[in-house]
């Protein structure tokens, strides 16, 4: 009996280490969410390059438009 509780017990620790299906779709969803937020992020700072881009070419009122534009993305990335 004692090597039975012996050899199991690994498998034991191993089976109660695993994730169940819903943890696992759940880990699986926060991820995606993650790579979003990561991507609207990288779209926020390539439209902060335009408007700076804009700015220099003296069109303020289109620079100020875009950099308005990419704060609502960064907002909107830092949510997820």
């Amino acid at each position: 009996m004692n090597k039975f509780a012996f050899a199991a017990a690994p498998l034991l620790f191993a089976v109660a280490a695993c994730d169940s299906p819903a943890e696992e779709a759940q880990d699986v969803q926060e991820e995606m969410v993650e790579a979003q937020g990561e991507v609207i992020d990288e779209q926020a700072e390539a439209l902060d390059a335009r408007a700076d881009a804009l700015e220099d070419a003296g069109m303020e009122g289109e620079a100020a438009e875009l950099e308005a534009e990419a704060e609502a993305m960064e907002d909107q990335a830092d949510g997820m």
